[in-house]
Order: structure tokens, then C-alpha cells, then sequence
């Protein structure tokens, strides 16, 4: 019998809309599936939302046209008929709080999504499209139609229950018997085992089954020579191909770890710099069994090292087995086993629930990498409360004596970094290591170096932040709330012992201190009319007059966290002296948050007396004036970073595609104290930029214009980016990205520019999760963003082509640490400018070259960077920038003259591209017209010539390019072939001779 749900007597419903705010947004398409008896029955139908529905969701609701909906039913008509159609069943949504609060009904609504994240924490994400390709078979996408999305999630509710009671020997988990009053547990009890096998015998399973091929002959000593053996590359057909420059960079890293060298180098964009360090780390830690800790400033990086570039790499050289590799985090990224056990079992359900999920996650599934748990999910089953009382406690968790030492998931990755030679870290973990005992700091591969420097600085900032010092002082004692490590402690005590009144009234004291501090700023903020458009950061000069009441207040605030800290000191005294208490962890992690309350002292103490020389003190305040936060950041880090860091190394290598700046590396040195090192006898290898892999002269321009400017007058200029941009669109193909260095200019870009690009169908795009979209050629997208963007943004071939940055992104010299920066440079004799050139140089040329190398992504990429300023020839930062970026032309020319010019470039990338390919496909493409008019599949020269279009088509949709017909090899054809007087009309030579023509143009 034909079974098509595991549930029974329920409606599958779905809903799409002009966007996500219940209150203004309109319904578009109401679809659903009913489940009556085991009987199926469907409703599908338009809405008229009587307003405009934007591209965006016109694009996301595929097939849905404006002109449907303008003749669409009547909301009212369609919820009569609905109403009728769904009876009172229950209603099965994905994220079925967002159907809820549209349709606003008394029907009873089930949340598939919830279900799934119950059923299997383990998954990354939970939306509907990545179910769809977890739990059913073939490239299904979600379509965003209202029936087509309710019978996916119907499909993916029978698989995924199936797949859970298969998993569970068809019976349900302790855990989730714990769900008893939870709207989905009398389904799942309920759940025919019948059905449950039906359709996990229905799943239509597929196998892949790869031959591997033979590992090649060949000797690991040869490091760098391996990379001209394709034999070992192109494995079980794989992709390859043989660079210079890889195998240039590759000998500078295999040196360095040899020879116990500091290396510094920058390996341009498409030298696969991963694969040239991982290949010499791989080898040299086999050979030499020892440990290379690889540390990256992004996510992304870290995961495509350990998810594909390393795999890849030790499955070429055949060290799958013999070279183990691990991405160790800091511990608080890690969830707690006996914290856990710790938490007071939840009463109400949405935190149960949220209880279930973590237990599920940790215990039944093994996991605890809390970053591993999506944010959505967090937000959904309020998880942050419950994360937070069981992250791993760096003070009190000791895995030797921890009594789930053999289950605990922190454990797990401590013994993997023990037994691994390749380890994957981010900056900020590497500064602050804490595995020296486990993973001593020796060979050392610090990628995306050009994030260190502030990374660095970040590291050794000192603050005090108002909300962590609530949180402190409730970690200690509350008692109101009946919590904190004191709290608990002093129930093992007699309390006449210790002096908790002193304590109680220091800290409501404490509490009223922090308050005044707030208010002081507040005050502060008032009576000089700061703007709150961002949150407000400013230099806590103690010689500045207006800013004495909040001094005074932090004079107080000082005060009160001395006078808890001594009777927190006398407290801890007691505690110390109870033989029962010895072994009490609660004790250890109280002394650390003394320690902490003192390094408040210290730092209050130091922001008071401004006596440090070389530092930058500053306060930040929230623009909600929710918060505030005092600090103080060393100006020179390179001594610390040196002993912290580099004294104990034998070998490190500096890498990035954008490394150099006008003094080669010297900025790098510099703020690192690489220079130090020389004391230790230790080399120093200044590589030399390797040379471009692309041809970024030839492929390129940058276009500074001389007639636009930013200014104050952010209409004006909104006005005159919008005009540009139309004219612009009419130029480029392909999609557009443009950054903005002010957050107010891209507002008002948006709110100028929007309508009339709707109009043009052109879709306006800000969201991260939005940059995929501008690799589609079906529609246009403009990405607005900040400068912050363009970092990840990876779009090879001409989809995009285009990058327009509003400003040259030079530091904001107000910005309290920048002027610390500046200023200190200045007391070293320089003049302002020359100070300020000092500090920005380094910072906006890697930034320009960050932003620049969006563009040219692979050889047969193209395209040109829009600087709206003059980026003036005559400024001699401006000179130095221009050495920066690979001698591709600068012109400065107005607008018009400046598209004119990039016009002529664009046709001229283009016609590279054809011959380019042209010239790659010569040989096959001869052979395969030979064979086919050799057989009569082409008969004609009109038939030749369509078959070449289409073959030369497909190998531009291979390298992400489009053919533009406009400049087709046929129109390249008739001029040459014309010029040769052998026409292509009426006096057409042979198919013969034709072909012979086609082969001397390429």
C-alpha cells in the first residue's frame, strides 16, 4: 500500500509574503497539503498584497510574476476558503512562529524546523533548504511557493522521523520521553513503525563508488619538486595545474622550517598560497615528527583548511594515515559535561526544550563545540542562559580529574591536539596560548597576517565594560537570587566567619557606583550634543575640564572595588583555612575573580593617573547609552608580543596576499618586534612580493574621478552616485559592488537610488548572506556595503566586474587610538602629516589592496575599481598607493570621459578572453568539427558555424564567463575572412576551406 505521511489527520501548511514583519508586510501565496484519514487533498493559491512586492522576493518566489497578483484574490476570500480547507487540524510549519503571525488563526500550529532540531542537534543549520538536501535525494531546491515548500516539508518530516526511529531502535529516547507535554510528543508516540519502514525502504539511496587510483612513485624529501608531478595532483580526476609562484613561495616556507628562520612574505591572489606552505608543513612534520601550528584570522579559512585543503593535500602525498590534524578554539568555546549536570532542571517548556537540545547535542551525540549550535537556534530555544551556566570554566575545569574525562568533548580535541602535527588556530587563541605544556609555540604559520597587528592590539587592551561587571559581581554573591560561587561556599561555613554584610553593602555600592559613571556620561554626552548615530568613542584625557565629572565618578568606583576586593580578601582567608573546602574548585575560581576585581583596581587606578607613557586611554559608550567602557591599550605591543610569542619559536612564517606596504614589511617588524629576534642569533627572510599571478596590468583599471567628490553635502553626492551608477549600469555587464566609508553616505545612496533601480529591475543587495547572489547572471544585483565587506567576497569570472568605493579608505585620525597613534609618532619629531602618513599608510594600502583584489579572481577575470575622489597624483601618499597596486593604469578623468575609456578597455577584455580560449581549445575544438563532418553531423556552413557557437559557449560557461555574441568568433570570423576576400554570402568557399580559416584566426 502507498503510504505519504508518517502523520496522519494534519495540514502541511505554507505561506509566502512581501517580507518578514507581520504588522506591515502583506501575504502573496497560501499553499498546503492535507493529511484526512490517510487521504491527501491540496490548496494553493495567490494573494493580491495590494502593494508593490520588491524584485528581491519577486526573485525569491520563483515563477511569481507582479501582473499574478495584481489579479490574485482577496486576502479575506482566501482565508474564507483556507479556513474551510484546514478544518481544525493542526497546521505543520517550517519556523512556524512566521506563518503564525501572519495568518492568525485558532488552529493549533506544529513546527517542523523545532521537530528536526530536537530529533538531530547535530546539523549545522535547520532552514528548509539545507533539510531538503540533508534528508532527500537528488539537487532539490527550495522554491519559496506555498505548496511546493508544505510538500517538501512533508517529504522531510517522513524521512527525517524515519531516519530517527531507525536510529533509536524504532523507540523513542529517554530524552525526549522527558517532553511529555511538548506538541509534538504524542506524534512521535504515536508514529506507525509500519510507516517509519515504509519510507526508509522508499528512500531512493544513492552509491557512489570511486576507484582510487595508485599512489605514484615519488620521494617526500623533494618538497617543492612535487608540485610539477600532475600525476600526483590529478588523482582520481582531479583538477591542476602547475604554478611558478606557488612553487617560489612553497621553497621560502620549507627553508624557513628547515633552517629555523622568521619569514615574512606576501603571495598574491591566485597563488594558492594554502597549498604552498601546507605541502612543506605536511612533509616536514612527518620527516621530522614535530608540530606546525597554522593560525588564520578568519572562520572561513580555518574550516577550508580543515575541511578540504588539508585532506586534500596529506590524500595527494599519501600521509592520510601518518600525519594526524586538529582546529583546536579557546576553552570557553567549549561545552561542559559536569556544568551541565549542574543546571536545575527547567519548568517551563521553551526552556526544556532548549535543555533537551543540549543534552541531546552533548551526550547522545557527542558534540561540544558551542559555535557548532546556529544562532537561529540559540535565539529559538533561548539557549544563551543555558549555554552560558555550562560553558568549560578555564579556572575550574581540570580534565585529568574531571569524572567525564572519557566522554567530555573538550577532552576529546585536548587529546587530538596532542596527537596531531598540523594545528589549525585563530590569532586571537595563538596570543593568548594555552596549551604550551601540550603544543609548545615552535613552528609557527601565521596566515591572513595582515589581521595580526590589530589583533594584537586587541589582545592586550585592558577594559572595564559595565555589563561584565554586573555579571562579575553575580558570579560572586547575589543573595537575593541565592547564587554565586560565595553564596554556595559560605553554606559550608559558619557565616558569622565571614564578612558577608561588608560584602553585600560593598557591592550594592558598587552597583550605585557604576550607575553614577553612566549617568556622568550621559551628562557628558547632553551638554555637548554628541551625535548618537554610532556608538560615541572618545580619548579620557584627565587634563580635559569637561570631562572631570566622570573622572570623579571613577575615582568612587575605584574606591568601592578596593573596599569589596578586601573584604572579598578576608572572606577568601577563611574559606582557605577550612580543611573541608580544600579541594572545593569554587574556592580556586572565587581567588581568580578577586584577581580580576583588583585588575579593575589596576586599571582604574592607571586611567586616573594618565602617568603611562605609550598608552591610548579612551571610553566607548553605547548609543543606547546602555552600556559603557573605559580602556587602556598599549602603543607599542612589540615587546610583548616578542616575549610572548616569538622568544620561544624555532621557525615562523608571515603570509598574506597583502603583506606590503610602502617600507616593504617594515610596519610589520615593527609593531611585532620581529626585529628582536635577531638578538637570538635567529634569520630574518624578507621575501621579495612574489610576482602577480594574474595579469592585473593588462586586466584592469582604476578610475579616480576628478569631477565627483564626497563631501557634507550627502544628497548632493547621493544624487550624483545614483546618476553614475545608472550610466554605469548601461557600460558593465555582470553585477556591481559598491563600498561606502561612511555608513550615512550608504543610507542615503539606498534611499536616493532605490526606486529608480527597482524600476530598471536591478536589485539593491546588503546582507552577507546576499553575496553569493552577485555569481547569478539571470538577474542584476548591486551590493551595498561597508569596507569592512570585502573581505571573503570571492566571485571569479565576469559576474562581477565591477567595484566603486565612495572614498580612499583612510583611518579616521579622531578615532581615540589612531590619534594615540599619531600623536606619539609626532613626539618623535615629525610633523603632523608626516605622523598621520606613518600610521595610515600601512593600514589603507592593505586595505586598498584588499578591496582591489575583489576583481581578479582567475586569469580570465577582468574589470575595473571606481574611486569617487581624485585620488590625486600630486599627494605623495596617494604616489605610494599607486606602487601598491600592480602598475595597473590610474585615470583620472571626469565621469564621462572615464566611461568612454572603460568602454573601450571592457570590449578590448573581452576579445583577450576569446582568443585567449580561442587558443585553449584550438586542437580539440578542430577535432571535434573534423569528426563531425566527417560523420554528416554537419552539413553545412551555416551548421558549422552554429556548432562552433555553441562549443566555444560552453567552454566560457566552464571558466564563468559569458559569451557575448557581440564579440563572437563568427563576427570575428567575417572581418577576418572578409579581409582576406573569401566572403561568407553568396561566394561562400567550402566547409573545407572555411574550417581552414577558422583554424588561422585562432
Amino acid at each position: 500500500m502507498e503510504r505519504y505521511s508518517v502523520l496522519n489527520n494534519v495540514v502541511f501548511l505554507d505561506i509566502e509574503t512581501t517580507g518578514l514583519d507581520a504588522s506591515n508586510d502583506k501575504i502573496i501565496e497560501i499553499g498546503a497539503v492535507k493529511i484526512k484519514d490517510k487521504q491527501v487533498s491540496r490548496f494553493s493559491t495567490l494573494v493580491n498584497p495590494h502593494i508593490s512586492v520588491s524584485l528581491n522576493i519577486l526573485d525569491l518566489c520563483e515563477g511569481i510574476t507582479e501582473q499574478q497578483l495584481q489579479s490574485a484574490p482577496e486576502l479575506d476570500q482566501v482565508m474564507k476558503e483556507l479556513l474551510s480547507f484546514i478544518e481544525d487540524f493542526p497546521l505543520v510549519c517550517h519556523n512556524a512562529a512566521f506563518e503564525q503571525s501572519f495568518l492568525k488563526i485558532d488552529n493549533k500550529f506544529l513546527d517542523s524546523l523545532e521537530l528536526i532540531a530536537i530529533l538531530f542537534p547535530e546539523l549545522p543549520e535547520f532552514n528548509l533548504q539545507y533539510v531538503i538536501q540533508k534528508f532527500l535525494t537528488g539537487n532539490r531546491q527550495e522554491k519559496h511557493r506555498g505548496l511546493s515548500d508544505s510538500e517538501d516539508t512533508l517529504a522531510v518530516l517522513n524521512y527525517a522521523v524515519s531516519d530517527f526511529f531507525y536510529e533509536n531502535g524504532y523507540t523513542l529516547p529517554i530524552s525526549i520521553t522527558e517532553l511529555t507535554e511538548w506538541n509534538w510528543y504524542k506524534y512521535l508516540e504515536k508514529v506507525d513503525i509500519d510507516d517509519v519502514k515504509y519510507f526508509l525502504e522508499d528512500k531512493p539511496f544513492t552509491y557512489e563508488t570511486k576507484l582510487s587510483e595508485e599512489y605514484p612513485d615519488f620521494a617526500l624529501k623533494d618538497y617543492e619538486k612535487l608540485f610539477k608531478r600532475e600525476d600526483i595532483w590529478r588523482r582520481n580526476g582531479k583538477s591542476y595545474s602547475f604554478r611558478p609562484q606557488q612553487k617560489e613561495a612553497s621553497k621560502f616556507v620549507r627553508e624557513g622550517l628547515e633552517k629555523g628562520k622568521i619569514t615574512i612574505m606576501e603571495a598574491p591572489t591566485g597563488l594558492g598560497k594554502s597549498m604552498a606552505y601546507l605541502l612543506p608543513s605536511a612533509i616536514y612534520s612527518h620527516l621530522k615528527q614535530s608540530k606546525v601550528i597554522i593560525s588564520t584570522n578568519t572562520k572561513g579559512l580555518q574550516n577550508q583548511l580543515v575541511e578540504k585543503d588539508i585532506p586534500n593535500v596529506l590524500d595527494a602525498l599519501n600521509l592520510k594515515k601518518d600525519v594526524k590534524y586538529t582546529l583546536i578554539k579557546g576553552k570557553s568555546n567549549y561545552l561542559c559535561f559536569e556544568r551541565f549536570e549542574e543546571i536545575e532542571f527547567p519548568r517551563d517548556l521553551k526552556t526544556l526544550l532548549g535543555y533537551v537540545y543540549l543534552k541531546r547535542f552533548m551526550r547522545e551525540k557527542g558534540l561540544g563545540d558551542s559555535e557548532e549550535i546556529s544562532y537561529a537556534i540559540q535565539e529559538k530555544f533561548n539557549l544563551n542562559n543555558l549555554m552560558e551556566q555550562c560553558y568549560c570554566d578555564s579556572e575550574l575545569c581540570e580534565i585529568n580529574s574531571c569524572a567525564y574525562k572519557d566522554s567530555c568533548f573538550y577532552a576529546s580535541k585536548v587529546e587530538d591536539l596532542r596527537e596531531s602535527q598540523l594545528i589549525v588556530v585563530n590569532h586571537s587563541l595563538l596570543l593568548r596560548w594555552p596549551y604550551q605544556n601540550i603544543a609548545p609555540l615552535d613552528n609557527i604559520l601565521v596566515d591572513e597576517a595582515h589581521n595580526l597587528t590589530q589583533e594584537v592590539y586587541d589582545a592586550f587592551e585592558t577594559s572595564l565594560i559595565s555589563y561584565e561587571f554586573d555579571k562579575l559581581l553575580e558570579d560572586i554573591y547575589d543573595s537575593n537570587k541565592k547564587r554565586g560561587y560565595l553564596y554556595y561556599l559560605s553554606k559550608k561555613v559558619k557565616k558569622e566567619t565571614l564578612p558577608l554584610k561588608e560584602i553585600q553593602a560593598d557591592m550594592e555600592q558598587c552597583v550605585s557606583g557604576m550607575k553614577n559613571v553612566q549617568n556622568a556620561f550621559k551628562s557628558y554626552i547632553y551638554e555637548n550634543e554628541i551625535s548618537r548615530e554610532y556608538n560615541i568613542k572618545q580619548h579620557l584625557n584627565v587634563e580635559n575640564v569637561n570631562l572631570e565629572p566622570i573622572f570623579r565618578y571613577l575615582g568612587y568606583i575605584k574606591e568601592d572595588i578596593s573596599s569589596l576586593s578586601l573584604d572579598l580578601d578576608k572572606a577568601l582567608a577563611v574559606l582557605k583555612n577550612m580543611g573541608n573546602l580544600e579541594k572545593d574548585k569554587r574556592l580556586k575560581i572565587l581567588s581568580e575573580r578577586l584577581e580580576v576585581m583588583n585588575s579593575y583596581t589596576r586599571l582604574l587606578e592607571s586611567m586616573l593617573s594618565q602617568q603611562e607613557e605609550d598608552s591610548c586611554f579612551y571610553f566607548e559608550v553605547d548609543k543606547s547609552l546602555k552600556w559603557w567602557k573605559v580602556s587602556v591599550i598599549p602603543l607599542d605591543v612589540s615587546g610583548i608580543f616578542y616575549d610572548r610569542i616569538l622568544s620561544t619559536i624555532t621557525s615562523c612564517l608571515f603570509i598574506s596576499a597583502t603583506l606590503c606596504t610602502d617600507n616593504g614589511y617594515k610596519n610589520l617588524k615593527n609593531t611585532l618586534g620581529i626585529n628582536f629576534a635577531t638578538s637570538q642569533n635567529k634569520q630574518i627572510i624578507e621575501v621579495p612580493p612574489i610576482s602577480p599571478v594574474f595579469d592585473y596590468k593588462g586586466r584592469s583599471a582604476i578610475y579616480a574621478m576628478s569631477d565627483m567628490e564626497p563631501n557634507d553635502d550627502i544628497q548632493t553626492f547621493s544624487e550624483e552616485m545614483k546618476d553614475f551608477v545608472l550610466e554605469l549600469l548601461n557600460i558593465v555587464g555582470g553585477n556591481i559592488i559598491i563600498l561606502f566609508t561612511s555608513r550615512r553616505r550608504l543610507v542615503s545612496f539606498k534611499q536616493t537610488a532605490a526606486e529608480r533601480l527597482s524600476g530598471l529591475g536591478v536589485r539593491l543587495i546588503e546582507g552577507k548572506k546576499d553575496i553569493s547572489k552577485l555569481k547569478s547572471r539571470k538577474e542584476r544585483y548591486i551590493f551595498i556595503g561597508s569596507k569592512g565587506f570585502f573581505e571573503g567576497v570571492d566571485i571569479p569570472g565576469d559576474s562581477m566586474t565591477t567595484v566603486v568605493l565612495d572614498k580612499v579608505p583612510n583611518i579616521n585620525s579622531k578615532e581615540p587610538f589612531y590619534k594615540s597613534l599619531i600623536d606619539n609618532e609626532a613626539k618623535k619629531g615629525k610633523s603632523y602629516w608626516h605622523a598621520y602618513a606613518n600610521v595610515n599608510m600601512p593600514i589603507v594600502s592593505i586595505d586598498l589592496k584588499q578591496i582591489y583584489g575583489r576583481l581578479i579572481r582567475t586569469e580570465y577575470d577582468y574589470g575595473a575599481l571606481f574611486i569617487m575622489s581624485k585620488f590625486d597624483s600630486g599627494n605623495s601618499m596617494v604616489r605610494k598607493l599607486e606602487q601598491q597596486l600592480h602598475q595597473v593604469p590610474i585615470i583620472r578623468k571626469p565621469v564621462e570621459e572615464s566611461f568612454k575609456d572603460l568602454k573601450n578597455r571592457v570590449m578590448r577584455w573581452k576579445q583577450m578572453n576569446l582568443y585567449k580560449i580561442l587558443k585553449e581549445v584550438q586542437q580539440p575544438l578542430k577535432k571535434v568539427v573534423s569528426d563531425r563532418k566527417k560523420y554528416g553531423d554537419i552539413n553545412s556552413l551555416e551548421e558549422t558555424e552554429n556548432f562552433i557557437n555553441q562549443y566555444i559557449s560552453f567552454e566560457y560557461d566552464k571558466r564563468k564567463l559569458y559569451y557575448d555574441v557581440h564579440i563572437s568568433i563568427i563576427d570575428e570570423l567575417n572581418i577576418y575572412i572578409s579581409g582576406r576576400k573569401i566572403g561568407l554570402g553568396k561566394n561562400r568557399k567550402s566547409i573545407e576551406e572555411y574550417f581552414d580559416h577558422v583554424i588561422n584566426f585562432v
